[in-house]
C-alpha cells in the first residue's frame, strides 16, 4: 500500500526531529547527569537539579513561548525577527536579577559558578527559541543537525567539568555551540536587532500569554523538585528524579513531535473534528500505558547501569513516577493541538487547573504523606491535566462542527 505523501512527509519529519532532540537528551541524561551524580554526591546533585529546575522555569518558558508564538502567527503569514528578538532581549536582561535573587537565598555555589549559571540560563533560553529557524521552513534535517551539534558540545563540556569542577560548563558549551550554528547558517538570529517593528502589539501579547502559561506549567512541572527540596531535602529530589528518569526520557519524544505537529498544523487549513479527537484520545491512552510499561521494565536496567548505588531505594517508585511524566507530556501534545484550533486562553485554562490541583493536592500530600504522598498525588494531578486538555479539545471540535453546519445552511 502506498503511503500518502503528506503522511510520508510527517513521518520523515518526525523521525529527524525525534532523533535530534533524543540524541541531545540522551547525552545530557545518560552522560552529563551521571557524571555530576558521581562527582557531586546525592545532596549536591539534588541541589544542582533544583537549580536547573529554576533555570527551566524561565528559560523554557520564554524561549519556547516565543518559539510557539511565532509558529502560531506563521499560520496567518510570514513573520519577522524584530518583535521576537526584542522580547527575547528584554528577557535576557531580566535573567540577571532573577539569578541574583536565587543567589540571595541559596549560597551553595562559588561566585564563578553563579556567573556561569546566569550565562547558562540565558543561552538555554535562546537555544529553545532558535530552533524556530528550522521549524518555520520544516527543515527537520537541519533541526537534527542543530541538536547533534549541541550534543557534541555537551561532550566537550563534560570534559571541562572534569578539569575545572565547574558544573554549569557541562551544558553551557553545548548551548553556545548550537546558537553559533544558527547564527552562522540561519536567519532568525542575524537580523531584527533594531527594536520592535510592525505588529508588535499583537505579537507581544501572544508572546506574553505563551510565556505566562509556560511559566505556570513549568513551575508545576518542576514542582516535584521545588516541593521535595522544600519539605524533604536534596536527597529526595535525587530519588524522584532517578525513579522517573526513563519516563522523562521517553516522554522527550513529545517535544520534537510537537515541533513537527505545530509546523504541519500551521499549514493545515481544515478544522478540528470530533472524530479527530476520538483518535487523539485513544492514542493518548495507548501511549500512556505502553510508555509506562516500557519505562517500568527499562528502568531496572538503566538505573542498575548508571546509578547502581541508588537502585534499591528508587525501584519501588518506578511505575507511579514514570506514569506521571508520560501523562504530563501526552497532555503537552494536546495543548499543541489546542494552540492551533482554539484561542490562546485555552493554554491558560489547562495550566491553571494543573497549578491549582498541584497546590491543593501535592503540597498537603507531601507534608502529610512524605515521599509516597507526593508520588500518588502528583500522578492524580497529571491525570486531571490530561483530562482537562482533552475536554477543551472536544469543545473546540464541537464549536467547529456547529460553525460548519451554520455556514452550510
Amino acid at each position: 500500500m502506498k503511503i500518502p505523501a503528506k503522511l510520508k512527509n510527517f513521518l520523515n519529519d518526525s523521525m529527524w526531529s525525534i532523533a535530534g532532540l533524543m540524541l541531545m537528551n540522551v547525552v545530557a541524561q545518560f552522560v552529563v547527569y551521571p557524571v555530576w551524580s558521581r562527582s557531586l554526591g546525592d545532596e549536591m546533585y539534588g541541589n544542582v537539579l533544583y537549580f536547573l529546575s529554576l533555570m527551566n522555569i524561565v528559560a523554557i518558558s520564554m524561549g519556547s513561548g516565543c518559539n510557539y508564538a511565532r509558529m502560531a502567527r506563521s499560520a496567518a503569514g510570514p513573520t519577522q525577527n524584530d518583535n521576537y528578538n526584542f522580547c527575547m532581549g528584554i528577557a535576557t536582561v531580566l535573567v540577571i536579577p532573577f539569578v541574583a535573587v536565587i543567589r540571595h537565598f541559596e549560597q551553595g555555589m562559588s561566585g564563578i559558578e553563579w556567573m556561569l549559571f546566569a550565562l547558562l540560563v540565558i543561552f538555554t533560553m535562546w537555544r529553545f527559541y532558535a530552533d524556530v529557524e528550522f521549524r518555520l521552513s520544516l527543515d527537520y534535517r537541519g533541526y537534527f543537525l542543530y541538536y547533534a551539534i549541541i550534543s557534541v558540545g555537551y561532550g566537550v563540556g563534560i570534559v571541562l567539568f572534569w578539569l575545572t569542577g565547574l558544573w554549569p560548563l557541562a551544558l553551557l558549551v553545548g548551548e553556545i555551540s548550537g546558537l553559533c550554528w544558527v547564527f552562522a547558517r540561519g536567519k532568525v538570529l542575524r537580523s531584527g536587532w533594531h527594536g520592535p517593528g510592525k505588529g508588535f502589539s499583537n505579537e507581544g501579547k501572544l508572546i506574553l500569554v505563551m510565556f505566562g502559561t509556560n511559566v505556570l506549567s513549568n513551575v508545576i512541572f518542576n514542582g516535584d523538585r521545588l516541593v521535595l527540596m522544600t519539605f524533604l531535602g536534596g536527597t529526595a529530589v535525587t530519588t524522584y528524579y532517578l525513579a522517573s528518569l526513563l519516563g522523562k526520557t521517553l516522554s522527550l519524544v513529545t517535544t520534537p513531535l510537537n515541533s513537527v505537529i505545530i509546523g504541519h498544523l500551521a499549514q493545515y487549513k481544515g478544522r478540528l473534528t470530533v472524530r479527530m479527537m476520538h483518535l487523539i484520545t485513544v492514542g493518548c491512552v495507548g501511549v500512556t500505558f505502553v510508555g509506562t510499561a516500557g519505562a517500568w521494565v527499562g528502568a531496572y536496567v538503566l538505573i542498575a547501569i548508571l546509578y547502581p548505588q541508588n537502585l534499591a531505594e528508587v525501584r519501588a517508585y518506578f511505575a507511579v513516577a514514570n506514569m506521571s511524566q508520560i501523562l504530563y507530556f501526552v497532555g503537552n501534545v494536546i495543548t499543541v493541538v489546542l494552540l492551533r484550533f482554539s484561542k490562546p486562553r485555552c493554554q491558560v485554562y489547562v495550566n491553571t487547573v494543573y497549578a491549582v490541583a498541584f497546590v491543593v493536592l501535592c503540597i498537603p500530600g507531601t507534608f502529610l504523606g512524605g515521599f509516597n504522598g507526593f508520588c500518588v498525588t502528583y500522578l492524580g494531578v497529571c491525570v486531571l491535566r490530561l483530562c482537562t486538555a482533552l475536554g477543551l479539545g472536544y469543545m473546540a471540535a464541537l464549536r467547529a462542527n456547529r460553525q460548519e453546519e451554520s455556514e452550510a445552511t
